[in-house]
């Protein structure tokens, strides 16, 4: 694991408390609103605290529902006791889906639209919206953080469907035990309650430090045996609820550290003296944001230091979150004491019990002499970057053939000015790496991807740089104000058979609204290549007020031909876009070996655990694959295919293996003592990512080896 090192006298950063605006998106909790008490189970209660988000940056924050562009919210509880800061409580994520546009921070600038929280904005979450056991897969609902990566602001969306169903009345909410909550049993105890806000635009513009307010709440015996909680005093904004510590006793220190490429880690510390000797040491590591997470914390001591007396608290999961529960180890040296997870972190188990985001985990230890500083082992390692496809993502082609399709039978799309339908593809389509099955249909040349649902008759240039609504996952074919009118249609079918299927959409003789000219023109799906054609059959303006192209769902990926440029729509022509399948530039392998031993391939993919291919051509020269030889199925899910001239000694598929984690894969094949010196090796490395268009593929550069 790697070391995060921090000497004791390092300052204090402090969070800003003020609302000072920032460049970008930027949420914050302005305030801990309302609780809601559900009752106790087995000992365990069931809670939720409201907030409301403030955007106190200089755009609009994304709020996007049934997508993962919007908020998920987290809540947590904590209990400072007999000098001891611990969290005692944890909740499951409420995912936002509209945003209103009220004013609690600052003046607010109406976006016009629920998809966004507006400059200045503020949006109230109650306590019976974010206490919800609806599992999300669909607008709003509650979900798993273990989906999430907070340091990106990334999670998976809709939310998985393999967590049990949620448990009657606690499942999936706030939970905290009797004891902890007791005030008989914690007398002199504070209690904080915490809201905090992750969302990837918010953190892509690096506004991510300060999504973490709270507030101090208190607890009393209810008549159903267990202990209603209650809002107290006023929220403090912009700050974790382990600054409320430092705020309750300001002898407690406090340092931050931001791990490079990912998150913020917090630890707070109070030392007290021993009667007769020695310090008694509390620690408290709070991991804020941090995808990597903390798999040890160490204390540096001086040689020769006696240790005793040490103690460790996590936090309760519950629910389904799939983290192990083992609690950390102490142990000691001379001139040192580490805990450390149990399980530590490997491609095949990534669910060892490491400080999360969001979570607070609690150390404490007497010793004979103060530490002299402190560190932090990361769980997870530098895996290098993902291997993204070229940003574009497609290829344009403004000189395809000319193609259009004749519609024997067809049903009806739009009819009337300004409208829109929804309509089944018939298969799935693959549109900038997401897979669709419905689209919508726009009256205005158009077609829609994900939430949108308005026919939007003015038309945008693109890429238009932003999220919002009016061109957000469009496919524009000729995007003008049209009208089917009395005359024209909007009609469209799906064409052929699996796996050649064509989804067509044809404006045929449509009216330029205001004018007399007509519009003839399709828009062609392809399965399996997920090509995208757009075809002029005729055209009565050209294009002079028109936008053809295509474009992402957050408006900074587009492909434009045109944008209300006269002669731009010309009869008789087609424009394509293809999803482009660039070479790997992440992905590598290095052979090395000797005539009688062997050769080993090692592979780095760049897609993690994703299903790799390697093949491997053991040849004097190169040749293709006639003869694949045998084919060895197995180990997970990579594929190996291994053929060679019989320089082999035994199998040629040799052996498979995986190590690291960061998904390195080896292939190691024997040679026979009689191989040629002069034998060379090539390999090439494909690495099949399921979740993109048609098991899109990354191909390597073959690598050579003569010894």
């Amino acid at each position: 694991m790697k070391k995060i090192f921090s000497l004791l006298g390092s300052a204090a950063l402090l969070v800003s408390a003020l609302t000072a605006q920032t460049a970008g998106p930027d949420v914050i909790v302005g305030d801990l609103i309302d609780v809601a008490n559900y009752g106790q189970v087995g000992g365990i209660n069931a809670y939720a605290i409201g907030t409301t988000s403030c955007n106190i940056g200089t755009t609009p924050l994304q709020w996007v529902a049934s997508t993962n562009q919007h908020p998920v919210i987290g809540q947590n509880l904590y209990r400072v006791k007999n000098g001891r800061f611990e969290q005692i409580g944890i909740s499951w994520l409420k995912h936002g889906f509209t945003a209103l546009a009220q004013s609690l921070c600052a003046t607010c600038q109406n976006p016009g639209t629920g998809s966004l929280l507006g400059v200045n904005c503020s949006d109230p979450y109650v306590a019976s919206l974010n206490g919800s056991q609806t599992l999300s897969t669909g607008s709003g609902g509650v979900g798993p953080r273990n989906e999430v990566n907070a340091a990106t602001g990334f999670f998976k969306y809709p939310v998985g469907n393999t967590y049990p169903t949620a448990a009657t009345t606690v499942g999936r909410r706030l939970q905290a035990a009797n004891a902890d909550v007791d005030p008989a049993l914690n007398p002199g105890a504070v209690y904080f309650g915490e809201g905090q806000y992750i969302t990837p635009d918010d953190a892509a513009a690096g506004n991510d430090n300060n999504n973490a307010s709270y507030r101090r709440v208190t607890f009393a015996a209810n008549t159903g045996g267990g202990f209603n909680i209650a809002l107290s005093a006023t929220t403090v904004r912009q700050q974790p609820a382990i600054y409320g510590w430092q705020a309750l006793d300001p002898t407690v220190q406090i340092a931050t550290y931001d791990v490079p490429g990912d998150g913020r880690f917090i630890v707070a510390w109070k030392h007290t003296a021993i009667a007769g000797g020695g310090t008694h040491v509390e620690y408290a590591v709070h991991n804020l944001n941090s995808d990597r997470s903390g798999g040890s914390f160490k204390l540096n001591l001086p040689a020769g230091t006696t240790v005793s007396n040490t103690g460790f608290h996590d936090v309760p999961y519950h629910s389904g979150e799939p983290y192990d529960s083992t609690d950390w180890v102490a142990s000691s040296t001379t001139d040192a004491v580490q805990w450390s997870v149990t399980t530590p972190y490997s491609i095949n188990n990534q669910n060892g019990n490491a400080i999360r985001w969001g979570t607070t985990y609690s150390f404490w230890a007497d010793l004979s002499a103060a530490p002299t500083g402190w560190e932090i082992g990361l769980y997870k390692p530098v895996c290098p970057t993902p291997f993204v496809p070229a940003a574009a993502g497609y290829i344009m082609n403004t000189s395809a053939a000319y193609d259009a399709v004749t519609l024997a039978t067809a049903s009806n799309g739009p009819t009337t000015d300004n409208a829109s339908l929804s309509v089944p593809i018939g298969f799935t389509f693959n549109y900038y790496n997401r897979p669709f099955t419905t689209l919508r249909i726009s009256s205005n040349g158009h077609l829609r991807f994900g939430t949108g649902t308005s026919s939007y008759p003015t038309n945008a240039c693109l890429p238009t740089g932003n999220v919002t609504t009016t061109a957000r996952d469009v496919i524009a074919g000729f995007w003008d104000d049209l009208t089917p009118g009395a005359t024209g249609t909007v009609r469209y079918s799906t064409i052929g058979t699996a796996p050649n299927r064509r989804f067509v959409v044809h404006w045929n003789n449509v009216t330029v609204v205001n004018t007399t000219q007509t519009e003839n023109f399709q828009i062609i799906l392809d399965e399996t290549t997920n090509k995208i054609t757009s075809t002029i059959i005729a055209s009565g303006t050209g294009g002079a007020s028109a936008t053809r192209g295509i474009q992402d769902q957050v408006g900074a990926n587009a492909y434009a031909v045109s944008c209300n440029a006269a002669g731009s729509a010309v009869a008789g022509t087609s424009v394509t876009w293809t999803p482009a399948i660039p070479q790997s530039a992440g992905l590598t392998a290095v052979a090395n070996g000797a005539v009688g031993g062997s050769v080993t391939w090692n592979l780095k993919s760049m897609r993690g655990g994703a299903p790799v291919i390697l093949v491997a051509d053991i040849s004097n020269s190169l040749t293709s694959l006639g003869n694949l030889g045998n084919l060895n199925i197995g180990f997970v899910a990579p594929v190996f295919i291994v053929d060679g001239p019989g320089a082999f000694s035994g199998t040629p598929d040799a052996s498979a293996t995986t190590s690291s984690d960061c998904g390195t894969w080896s292939l190691s094949i024997p040679l026979a003592a009689g191989a040629p010196s002069g034998l060379t090796f090539y390999s090439q490395a494909v690495v099949m990512n399921s979740a993109a268009p048609n098991g899109m593929f990354d191909i390597s550069t073959p690598v050579t080896v003569t010894f």
